[in-house]
């Protein structure tokens, strides 16, 4: 789920734009924007048309420099905007980035003060972005009150940015990093002109995926500036489902993104759903939604923001898991108490993380959870998994931090996302590594035994929702010398660990995201899927139902044709409900039969 698949294209810009180096020339005076003669993208000198024409424009030269001047750059800037009717409507850093590629082509970046001593990015002026903003989007003044602190510097009034585009800019007749493709130009009767750009997915196909579409406005002299832009998705008819389920457009009463969503439990058939959006100044939502119409029945706004794994069910009540204290409710959403952390948890939160000259952790907390019965708490520090009693603030270290011997790369494996299990008798932990866990603990409270598993490298105890077990589809045993994948379930109650046949495991190998599976009270959803490496549109993807009592997998419930799908939940009495898109033209919620 914060596994955030949201605006790619925004994210491959950023992810670019931060990871080259250092300019090596000498620093300059930054320099404003060249005065150049205004160029008009409408006419050449070779040809200076005695009237206005309207409609499409072919001249290749005109299309050439409109591409250069206005177009190449809006495709990893302004253009993932997905719609403004004016440039006030852009996002700051988006309007910033597109002048920092048209400065750096003019000026180098070199002629730009880095940020700090150790700094690769540059202090871009917002005063020199406001003289661009000016002669590309009419604009004399940016509202920088909300820009993240990473692309703006409110002391030094400047934005911050790396080299990230160089070499030679494609003509619009080639290829270009992005994959879009200039398609049509027309010049309206209104003084604007209109410019298409398409994407194709896979470009081998020619299929159109995506479409946008920008408008500029014509100056006396001839110049431009954008007023107007949308995407639109194209629906190729590609996605294809079969199976027994019910489909709906989406949960009525609930407008955000459904990578945000996930269900906590179910009361009296209902289910219960977490709303935890990504940008941290929104608000976490509690939401009953009948799964039968898709509605939202009664919504909970806690007045903060927190992560999907900080909201457990426990018992009859629901808890949430702050900083300071756990919240609770009941399973209808009314709340009930709230309950302070122990000093000695909330002190090790409050701590600054520290790191030795290798990136190892000096200090660490690796969260906490809430027993069911609120007698006592879990918590994991750099020193290991440790119980606190409530009612004689006691303190006992169950089981250590791992000292990882002979390895390069870490030197600790720690105890993270410690949760009660099988009836607050049990601890289950993720153990940390690099580039996946080194597996899971399974502590017993009751005789002190402490079990290693080695399943599911990519997983973690955060994605716990019932106090049934825990699964591992398509994983493998890091530490055996061995390529062969199994799906593995483990018992909370017994410790036992059983693996699961699959008769058509599908793809392996892959990192699993955790909407990819999901383990209810008495039933747990999977996804198997198979790829095509030419074209998407084969792409499928299978839902199989696990009954957890006797461990007998119901294979392929419904495939989804061409569709990223993922799991938000299973109900107690086996309906999986489940969620695609291809595109925002291409999507739906189901739940099965």
């Amino acid at each position: 789920m914060k596994n955030k698949k949201a605006v790619l294209i925004a994210v491959v810009v950023l992810l670019l734009l931060f990871a080259a180096g250092c300019d090596s020339r000498k620093t300059e005076p930054v320099q404003p924007p060249q005065e150049q003669p205004p160029v008009s993208t409408l006419k050449t000198e070779e040809k200076q048309p005695e009237k206005i024409e309207y409609g499409e424009i072919t001249d290749p030269a005109v299309l050439e420099k409109l591409w250069q001047e206005y177009l190449y750059d809006s495709i990893a800037t302004v253009g993932n905007t997905r719609e403004f009717n004016s440039a006030a409507e852009i996002d700051p850093t988006y309007i910033a980035m597109f002048f920092w590629f048209k400065y750096i082509s003019e000026h180098g970046e070199g002629s730009l003060p880095l940020a700090g001593k150790d700094s690769t990015l540059r202090l871009f002026p917002l005063e020199v972005v406001l003289k661009y903003a000016n002669r590309y989007f009419n604009l004399t003044s940016l509202d920088v009150s909300k820009v993240e602190k990473h692309y703006y510097d409110p002391g030094k009034r400047a934005f911050l940015f790396s080299m990230g585009m160089e070499g030679k800019r494609p003509s619009y007749t080639e290829n270009n990093p992005w994959g879009f493709q200039l398609d049509k130009v027309t010049r309206n009767t209104d003084g604007t002109v209109t410019a298409v750009m398409v994407q194709y997915h896979p470009y081998q196909t020619r299929r159109i995926e995506l479409t946008r579409t920008l408008t500029l406005k014509e100056r006396e002299d001839g110049s431009l500036y954008f007023v107007k832009g949308k995407w639109e998705y194209a629906n190729n008819k590609l996605v294809a489902l079969t199976g027994d389920y019910q489909r709906f457009e989406k949960i009525s009463g609930f407008d955000g993104d459904m990578q945000e969503l996930s269900m906590v439990g179910e009361v009296d058939g209902r289910m219960i759903l977490a709303y935890t959006p990504y940008v941290k100044e929104k608000n976490t939502v509690l939401m009953i939604v009948t799964p039968n119409t898709m509605k939202v029945e009664k919504k909970l706004d806690l007045g903060t923001n927190c992560e999907y794994s900080d909201i457990k069910l426990a018992g009859d009540a629901l808890m949430v898991r702050l900083k300071d204290k756990v919240i609770t409710f009941t399973k209808d959403l009314t709340p009930a108490s709230d309950i302070p952390l122990p000093q000695v948890i909330a002190d090790k939160i409050a701590r600054e993380p520290k790191y030795d000259e290798d990136g190892n952790p000096l200090i660490f907390f690796g969260g906490y959870d809430l027993s069911q019965d609120r007698t006592k708490f879990i918590y994991a520090d750099e020193a290991g998994l440790k119980l606190w009693n409530i009612a004689d603030n006691s303190k006992k270290l169950l089981a250590k931090t791992v000292d990882i011997k002979g390895s390069q790369l870490i030197n600790h494996s720690y105890h993270m996302s410690p949760r009660f299990v099988a009836g607050d008798k049990k601890v289950m932990t993720t153990m940390s590594g690099y580039e996946g866990n080194l597996g899971y603990t399974l502590y017993d409270l009751d005789n002190g035994e402490a079990k290693r598993f080695y399943m599911d490298p990519h997983g973690s105890s955060a994605a716990i929702r019932y106090d049934t077990g825990f699964l591992g589809v398509n994983t493998y045993n890091r530490h055996k010398e061995t390529s062969e994948y199994k799906s593995v379930y483990l018992d909370f109650t017994t410790g036992n660990v059983h693996e699961i046949k699959l008769a058509n495991p599908g793809e392996t190998g892959d990192i699993r995201f955790p909407d990819m599976c999901y383990v209810g009270k008495n039933h747990a959803a999977f996804i198997t899927y198979t790829r095509d490496g030419n074209d998407n549109a084969n792409h499928m993807s299978y839902i199989n139902r696990l009954n957890l009592k006797t461990l007998k997998v119901e294979p392929e419930v419904v495939s989804v044709k061409a569709a990223g799908t993922h799991i938000l939940g299973v109900l107690a009495d086996g309906r999986i409900v489940f969620w695609y898109e291809l595109n925002p033209s291409e999507k739906g919620l189901c739940i099965t039969k």
